[in-house]
């Protein structure tokens, strides 16, 4: 009974020491206790000057915004673009991290355990700074070659330096992008707050799939996309199916009675973004040839009541097909924005699926040549 006792004993003190060793990997008990949410804004600052093109990229990153408490932390980085949102969550209860992404109004999260940091790191012995009032201890790895320091606080009670191996609350340190090359983020300013929305941590209403699953997922996405691209292709040359409808304002489009006219049709729908991002374009496109013997046609799978706020922001040119799914059904579309061009025959001559940001160019040239025949 004695030695039954104490195995009983010394397996209750493993698992505490296993609880506690796991607890103390990502928070410091020791540390102040965060009475209410905190939040931290990182400057960031490139090595070398991006254009105003690559500022405009998602790539780009303009500030990072932290948010947090004792058990959740969020980080989303500000760029110059408003069609997706991404941040990253951290759940310190659960020890899992959410790669998040909302865009075209639907959210998305990749989950993963939190791992152990890969990154090298050097604490520099004796060697200390502050920021904003906070005492840091300073580290040195290694970026693209050369030696960087990286600024790290325990003023908080919890672990979050991102893939460096070291201890403590980031507050300075340096990354790299593959394209836009080496950029330092520090912190500029603080605030502790009692007025955040607690929703500003949740994943209600995202759909959340593990890495693995992701992976596959993209693998089967890709694959679509492949099949997708050889359908267009095969598409070129061959009769465009015939259609009748009839555009949001009234005019009768019926197909048998474009022949002898190009037609440039557009597929798309509201709340895709990258359709969005191209109708500046394709007004341009519409005005070039606005004199010619070419129509151009919109076919959207809102319904006019839909279509008829987003227009009065994003003003499109072309005669607008409400309800159209029909009609990319016959044209077998199967990705948002498609572009085709029929021929005054009625055979394809164009078919480019996805945003492209050369494609006033590339359809310019394909009516041109399709006029002077």
């Amino acid at each position: 009974m004695k030695t039954k006792i104490l195995k009983i004993g010394t397996l209750l003190f493993l698992s505490i020491l296993m609880s506690f060793n796991a607890f103390s990997q990502w928070k410091y008990p020791d540390a102040e206790t965060i009475k209410n949410d905190v939040v931290i804004i990182y400057d960031v600052k490139y090595d070398r000057a991006l254009s105003e093109e690559e500022k405009q990229s998602y790539r780009f990153k303009k500030e990072i915004i932290m948010v947090f408490n004792n058990n959740k932390l969020l980080k989303k980085t500000i760029s110059n673009r408003d069609d997706y949102e991404t941040f990253i969550l951290l759940d310190y209860d659960k020890e899992m991290i959410y790669d998040c992404l909302k865009y075209d109004n639907k959210g998305k999260a990749i989950r993963t355990e939190f791992m152990n940091p890969n990154k090298e790191t050097i604490l520099q012995e004796g060697k200390a700074d502050t920021i904003l009032g906070l005492p840091c201890q300073v580290w040195t790895t290694k970026i693209k070659g050369q030696d960087r320091e990286i600024y790290t606080t325990k003023k908080f009670g919890l672990k979050h330096v991102d893939i460096y191996n070291a201890e403590g609350f980031l507050m300075k340190y340096v990354a790299g992008d593959k394209y836009f090359g080496p950029y330092t983020v520090t912190a500029k300013q603080m605030f502790y707050t009692d007025e955040v929305d607690k929703t500003l941590y949740n994943l209600e209403g995202y759909t959340i799939t593990s890495r693995e699953e992701y992976k596959e997922n993209l693998k089967e996405k890709k694959k679509r996309n492949n099949l997708a691209y050889e359908k267009a292709i095969e598409t070129i040359g061959k009769s465009a199916p015939k259609y009748s409808a009839r555009s949001i304002h009234g005019k009768k489009l019926k197909s048998k009675d474009m022949v002898g006219k190009v037609v440039v049709l557009n597929f798309w729908f509201t709340t895709c973004s990258t359709c969005k991002k191209e109708i500046p374009q394709l007004n341009e496109l519409r005005e070039k040839f606005k004199n010619e013997n070419v129509e151009f046609i919109a076919v959207a799978l809102d319904s006019e009541y839909k279509l008829s706020p987003f227009l009065e922001q994003h003003p499109f040119a072309y005669d607008i097909v409400e309800d159209g799914r029909w009609i990319a059904e016959k044209f077998e579309i199967k990705s948002y924005p498609s572009n085709i061009i029929i021929d005054q025959n009625g055979t394809i001559q164009f078919y480019k699926i996805g945003y492209k940001t050369d494609i006033t160019e590339m359809m310019s040239y394909k009516i041109e040549k399709l006029l002077d025949q």
